[in-house]
């Protein structure tokens, strides 16, 4: 019996974009799944009502728009048709309501690696965490 590798990747978006797309992108080419838990942290949500002053719209609209720039977005970097949960808040071990049981690997990117939450996911989950490199903002 063999098993299908399912990747469970957690993504803040920022700018210069995150390295846990290329693991999620690379487990697809492999034939594999993908679950992500897109992280509105604190940071993310002041972008977004600064997005909304600046564009003098509604909180409302601006993170309904965010949010679908980011669903796209990531549903064209990785392929395939990864299944997208919205989690809000500070990344904690709770984050795992949205994986599923099938999960084989969790992939944090290194900018939200920190209060041992590599260590909490494993402990709880079982599964072998992968830190993802961050990727610097590219100049336009």
């Amino acid at each position: 019996m063999s098993t299908s590798e399912h990747l469970f990747t957690i993504i803040e978006p920022a700018p210069g974009g995150d390295s846990t797309l290329d693991i999620a992108r690379q487990t697809i080419a492999r034939g594999g799944s993908v679950t992500v838990a897109l992280v509105i942290t604190p940071r993310v949500e002041q972008d977004i009502q600064d997005f909304a002053a600046s564009e003098d719209i509604g909180s409302g609209q601006a993170e309904t728009l965010a949010l679908d720039q980011f669903l796209e977005r990531y549903r064209q970097a990785i392929g395939g048709d990864p299944s997208i949960a919205v989690h809000y808040g500070v990344l904690g071990s709770d984050v795992v309501k949205h994986m599923p049981p099938d999960t084989t690997a969790i992939a944090v990117p290194a900018t939200l690696a920190k209060d041992r939450i590599v260590e909490r996911l494993a402990a709880y989950t079982g599964r072998p965490v992968i830190v993802a490199p961050a990727r610097r903002a590219v100049a336009a």
